[in-house]
């Protein structure tokens, strides 16, 4: 019990680390847009020959900026996507703003389409609110990144992923699985809406008015 509470409390204080950490992002941020004014200034009276470079520039510092913002958006809601379009968008900085050679870019290219498998395969993130089907997620997005993003517990003793607590409590209960099988916890409702050679592959949470 004492441990857990130690735990607790070191949670609540990383969390509060993370927001003062996003405030400092989203304050430079907004100083950084002051910079912008200041280089549309430099292309307007630089010679047409060097404008190329100033325009990369611009263009550098503006996606270093949609980084920082992404980063805030990380580090505020902890969801899986927020992580993904960080590293998209660090990505395309680096492969846009780059001067690397041929092979630079196009493991650029291999990094940006890995990075779009993972988006697309492993999290799912048309999370459709206050529909009759509920929020589909893909059953590898973790326990505490749903409990996050929907404001739910979902005990992650029973599994680290949302695949995992649905397969145990199924094999808690020998109840075979398929494809629309429910189960509820609590208020919650999880619903299988595809599964494959026996693994759970994407699923829906639904939460129980009243």
């Amino acid at each position: 019990m004492f441990f857990e509470k130690i735990k607790s409390r070191i949670k609540k204080l990383t969390h509060f680390l993370e927001f003062i950490l996003a405030l400092f992002i989203i304050l430079s941020v907004i100083v950084g847009m002051v910079d912008l004014i200041k280089y549309l200034g430099m292309i307007l009276t630089t010679n047409p020959i060097d404008t190329y470079e100033v325009l990369q520039s611009f263009m550098g510092h503006v996606l270093l900026m949609v980084v920082g913002v992404e980063l805030v958006v990380m580090l505020v809601y902890h969801s899986p996507s927020s992580v993904i379009e960080v590293l998209l968008y660090a990505v395309a900085r680096k492969l846009l703003i780059g001067n690397q050679g041929m092979v630079d870019f196009m493991i650029g290219i291999v990094a940006i389409a890995a990075i779009f498998a993972i988006r697309k395969y492993l999290f799912v993130k048309d999370i459709n609110s206050g529909n009759d089907t509920g929020h589909k997620f893909s059953a590898a997005t973790t326990v505490q990144a749903i409990n996050e993003l929907l404001r739910i517990h979902i005990p992650e003793e029973l599994g680290n992923t949302i695949g995992g607590v649905v397969y145990n409590l199924a094999h808690q209960s020998d109840i075979y699985l398929y494809e629309g099988m429910e189960i509820k916890l609590d208020n919650i409702k999880i619903r299988i809406l595809r599964i494959k050679q026996g693994v759970i592959e994407k699923v829906s949470i639904k939460l129980n008015e009243g």
